[in-house]
């Protein structure tokens, strides 16, 4: 695949993971930073590019239709072998297909619950599709529909939607809504994506630095479509940078997610990500940092700002260090993942000790099957 082109892939030479992800971030400033057409042109036209890791390296981080559109408006698709430019249309048509069905289903989702004096807040990738950030709705991969409610709300809103055939995905109680951000991932076998019902941004114990109350009342109409609500733009960038270093760990683990990364880009170009993260004071460092590294990783684009520090230092070392050799960054993942996983285990096993709540929702685990695949899948995953 993708070997014949147009007599410029050179399957002699070797583009390590990190070159690839680095290539790929360049290729998605285009659109903010034309001058840098050349440059790239030049890059492919040297023969340097293995596209196959190019396309491994865009698809694992969720960024492939974007790279597609990026190259196109720049007018460097002639540059592409020419299998690749088709995989890589269909692919992204595909995508657009999907996403409008997506639309349509957060469309849906969204009547039912203001039917029950519900105003859903939309999330993440549906919100930005809905918002308008990208030029192109194909540009974004959206895994789920993910919305945010009051937490008095949160039942109703499941209850709406179990009547348009929505299931959910695992068992609830008063220690999961204590710990969980949602409520059950919850499926229906004729939409096309599951949904996600927020009634907290971040995770047990971090939940309390963002006041879901606040976020609902600063909430702003989606510029695409006029009857449906998004995050303010200040917060749809704290949710952005928090749901990756808190929720998935990226802080902890030294990772870096490109997808997110460029994702903040574009919000960046509304809104001052280091104005907005400057009154975070239990979490600048750590937000701090991860502007640091989209700043690194988009070859310093002048809306990504950040403080210089040692922490910030400190933390992008790691990153880099990750990228650069993947077999260290899989071993070290999976040394943290046991550490942190174990330690949480500790945790819960000591309150069980004192906690009635806990019991009850351990024992729930315990005679829950699927709580047994799910767990096991979990460690398989990460190692």
């Amino acid at each position: 695949m993708l070997g014949a082109g147009r007599g410029r892939l050179c399957n002699f030479l070797k583009m390590t993971y990190s070159e690839a992800l680095f290539f790929t971030s360049k290729c998605l400033t285009l659109g903010l930073y034309p001058e840098r057409i050349p440059e790239i042109r030049a890059e492919i036209r040297s023969g340097s590019i293995e596209w196959e890791q190019v396309v491994w390296v865009s698809t694992g981080q969720f960024v492939f239709a974007a790279l597609y559109l990026q190259l196109k408006r720049a007018g460097l698709l002639p540059e592409l072998p020419e299998d690749l430019v088709e995989y890589m249309e269909e692919f992204t048509t595909k995508n657009r297909e999907r996403n409008k069905q997506i639309i349509e289903e957060a469309f849906e989702i969204n009547s039912l619950l203001n039917k029950n004096n519900i105003t859903p807040v939309f999330l993440k990738g549906v919100a930005h599709l809905l918002d308008g950030l990208y030029e192109d709705i194909g540009e974004r991969m959206v895994g789920d529909i993910d919305f945010l409610v009051n937490r008095n709300e949160l039942f109703l809103a499941a209850e709406a939607l179990m009547k348009l055939g929505y299931k959910p995905l695992g068992k609830i109680d008063q220690n999961y809504l204590r710990q969980a951000k949602h409520y059950p991932r919850m499926t229906n076998n004729q939409r096309t994506t599951a949904i996600e019902i927020h009634f907290e941004i971040l995770y047990y114990p971090n939940s309390k630095a963002l006041d879901c109350k606040s976020l609902i009342a600063h909430k702003k109409v989606a510029k695409s479509v006029s009857s449906m609500y998004v995050l303010s733009d200040d917060h749809q960038i704290i949710q952005n940078i928090l749901n990756v270093q808190l929720n998935d760990l990226g802080y902890y683990y030294g990772q870096s997610f490109l997808r997110q990364s460029y994702d903040l880009l574009l919000l960046s170009q509304r809104a001052n990500p280091l104005s907005v993260i400057i009154g975070f004071k239990k979490f600048f460092n750590l937000m701090n940092s991860n502007l640091a590294l989209v700043n690194k990783i988009f070859n310093n684009p002048v809306s990504i700002s950040y403080k210089n520090n040692l922490q910030t230092k400190i933390f992008i070392r790691r990153c880099l260090s990750h990228l650069h050799y993947p077999l260290l960054a899989r071993f070290s993942h999976f040394v943290l993942y046991l550490a942190n996983r174990f330690f949480n285990q500790a945790l819960f096993l000591i309150s069980l000790l004192y906690n009635g709540n806990a019991r009850k929702s351990f024992y729930a685990r315990l005679s829950d099957p699927k709580w047994y695949g799910a767990h096991i899948r979990s460690y398989k995953a990460n190692i």
